[in-house]
């Protein structure tokens, strides 16, 4: 019997394809065919955009934003009235959704023709889903207001009076729960810090109070335990704390430091010892044999092997802890206001790019076990790294989105970034409705959404101008400060030129801060010596950064004024707008005319006859290849040959003709296409 001969190209009887299509479709960089590179797409088309959580997350953000500042005793009443409604609302609208039945096929787009019954069904089902989030909002909004206005702080501060008054003094006992820290003001000594109490004049409470008082606050440890004598006064509306605490307050101090707060307070006070951030540290250096100077007060010192004291810019030591744990309590108060004035105050807040990076280290290290346990796995170090950290809003934020993503390796399946925000945003509310209320939550969550939407398309509009990478890195910063820029006028009503190029300049060495100094911070109560020397790395980043925010401060157009408030923000948000429109309709096609002018001066070193380029065609006369981008609006880019790419040293600069779209080839006719490439092999 004759035996059939083995199949390069596919099954028998079955649409086969040659070996030479195998083999391309095995290596994409293989060369293709003439017809083949005329319909590739050049650039990966963009994932379609899933904002189907963005609606109720955005309508429960304004429910909860509502719903804390009800101000009064029985406001909980108002906002559990709500709720039913937004309940009675759900219910009514169950009703077409469980009469809706998808059609069988498929919907007729012609002209005439009737619409998709489809679109209905998915309507009815995102008011329901808007309806059901809100409801649960507004009910765990009310059950919280409803348990803060019978606490014992609450009475004592006059929180619950309306309007709010200041009561008499008051006995408390209290845990610190935040390192006490100066506020950046020039001229005054504040310091801010936060306290879960635990009883007021004998009776048990659960909330927490503000600290707004002197210096003898500084002392103060996180974890340690007092008993405060003092006068409260009652908080902001919609704010989360209770009471504020101002000056004059008697201190006593109870017991130190315990539990996890005395681990996460040993783990920080290692940090500092290990980039000799310590007093005692300090002396030593200026005891050190060889060392027969001290250092400036402008600059802090730390003896290296040799016995010279190693001068580093004021701040620099302490800004590791800063970036590293968000521990920024003792950066001195001028560092403050450069790095505000920048806007670089969130490389100190840990928000995502420390979850992305402690994660993304984690996950890649335990890239040999099965996924569940991986995502077991990135579960503890995402909830170790928030307790060294501490909870606030921006790292609640990142932890959701991570928690989100661990779900996703579970499951196995590839986690959305929009979707992953909105349901971040939603379970944060759903525990802490008064997130909707905090400034810290509301700029991490605009910077992020505006990295994941605009990101690529300022980058798309930036290549067009700048070599890819430089607009990719230009793309971050950019829609990261256009996105917090609206919210930033309202704390502080200015405005910088200069914020996006300190960030881009300070974006290489963060991660190399982070990394080095979480890893100095856990290495240091077993280990001092090691610790000392895997902080260096991010000593030196830091001294780069101090300086970074030093000098671009100084110069000029680093602060304008600008109107503050919300007719602020509303001005600067419609300006931005409408920057952006006029970027991504393209109003500036027309000037590369003149730019085609400057490219055939460069590219022949005379000036010849010059017509404007008619559309669809290129420059004539100009030194130009094919682009394979298609062919978009004129614009004046730097490329280098095959020859040139070895030597670096010329540029030769290429003008094209090119029209906003996809990024493809022009179609062919059918005509013009080759016939179908037949099997190597036929089986007889």
């Amino acid at each position: 019997m004759r035996q059939r001969p083995r199949q390069r190209g596919g099954l028998v009887g079955g649409s086969v394809r040659s070996g030479a299509a195998d083999s391309g479709a095995a290596s994409p960089d293989r060369e293709r065919r003439p017809w083949e590179r005329d319909h590739a797409l050049v650039d990966k088309a963009p994932e379609p955009l899933d904002l189907r959580l963005a609606a109720p997350a955005g309508l429960c953000w304004a429910a909860a934003y509502w719903a804390v500042g009800v101000g009064g005793t029985h406001g909980w009443r108002h906002v559990l009235v709500a709720a039913g409604a937004s309940l009675g609302a759900a219910m009514l609208l169950t009703v077409p959704v469980r009469r809706f039945r998808p059609p069988r096929h498929r919907a007729d787009s012609r002209p005439g023709a009737p619409e998709d019954p489809r679109a209905a069904g998915s309507v009815s089902a995102s008011l329901l889903l808007c309806a059901l989030a809100v409801s649960a909002v507004l009910t765990v909004s009310a059950a919280q207001l409803w348990s803060r206005a019978g606490d014992p702080l609450v009475l004592a501060s006059g929180t619950s009076v309306s309007p709010p008054q200041a009561t008499g003094a008051v006995t408390l006992t209290a845990t610190v729960s935040e390192q006490p820290r100066v506020l950046a003001r020039a001229g005054s000594t504040t310091v801010v810090t936060s306290l879960r109490v635990h009883t007021v004049e004998g009776e048990p409470s659960r909330l927490t109070a503000t600290v707004l008082a002197d210096a003898q606050w500084l002392e103060l440890d996180m974890g340690t335990q007092i008993r405060v004598r003092t006068r409260l006064q009652p908080a902001e509306a919609g704010s989360s704390r209770a009471a504020v605490i101002g000056s004059g307050a008697q201190v006593q101090v109870l017991a130190p430091p315990s539990g996890t707060l005395a681990i996460v307070t040993s783990l920080r006070q290692g940090l500092a010892a290990a980039v000799a951030l310590g007093e005692d540290q300090s002396d030593q250096a200026s005891r050190a044999p060889g060392s027969h100077q001290t250092a400036p007060a402008d600059q802090q010192g730390q003896v290296g092997q040799s016995g010279t004291v190693l001068r580093w810019p004021q701040g620099a030591q302490a800004l590791v802890p800063g970036i590293a744990l968000g521990d920024d309590h003792a950066l001195p108060t001028q560092v403050r206001l450069d790095m505000r004035t920048v806007s670089m105050t969130h490389l100190t807040a840990v928000s995502g790019q420390h979850v992305a990076i402690v994660l993304g280290l984690g996950l890649g290290a335990l890239g040999v076990l099965p996924r569940r346990w991986r995502a077991v796995a990135g579960a503890v170090v995402l909830g170790g790294l928030v307790l060294l950290v501490r909870p606030s809003g921006s790292v609640l934020r990142s932890a959701a989105m991570g928690g989100v993503m661990l779900a996703g390796v579970a499951a196995g399946r590839r986690s959305a970034s929009v979707p992953a925000l909105c349901a971040g945003v939603l379970l944060l509310l759903l525990a802490d409705p008064f997130q909707a209320r905090d400034y810290g939550f509301a700029l991490s969550v605009a910077a992020t959404a505006g990295i994941l939407l605009g990101a690529r398309p300022a980058a798309a509009c930036l290549s067009r101008y700048l070599p890819r990478w430089l607009a990719a890195g230009l793309a971050l910063p950019a829609v990261a400060q256009a996105a917090c820029a609206p919210l930033l006028v309202l704390l502080q009503p200015q405005v910088g030129l200069w914020s996006v190029p300190a960030n881009v300049l300070a974006a290489p060495v963060v991660p190399v801060a982070t990394v080095c100094g979480i890893t100095a911070a856990l290495v240091a109560p077993l280990w001092p010596a090691a610790a000392s020397v895997i902080a260096w790395p991010a000593l030196a980043s830091c001294a780069w950064l101090v300086v970074l925010a030093r000098r671009t401060a100084d110069l000029p157009g680093s602060a304008l004024a600008c109107p503050g408030g919300v007719v602020g923000a509303l001005a600067l948000a419609g300006l931005e707008t409408v920057v952006l429109g006029a970027a991504s309709r393209g109003l500036r096609r027309r000037a590369g005319d003149g730019l085609t002018l400057v490219s055939r001066l460069l590219s022949r070193g005379r000036l010849a006859p010059w017509q404007p380029p008619e559309p669809h065609a290129p420059v004539a006369g100009a030194a130009h290849r094919k682009d394979p981008r298609g062919t978009r609006s004129s614009w004046l880019r730097w490329s280098l040959s095959r020859r040139e790419r070895r030597s670096w040293l010329t540029v030769r600069w290429h003008v094209f003709w090119r029209r906003p779209g996809r990024r493809t080839r022009p179609r062919r006719s059918s005509g013009s296409r080759p016939p179908p490439t037949r099997p190597t092999s036929w089986t007889r």
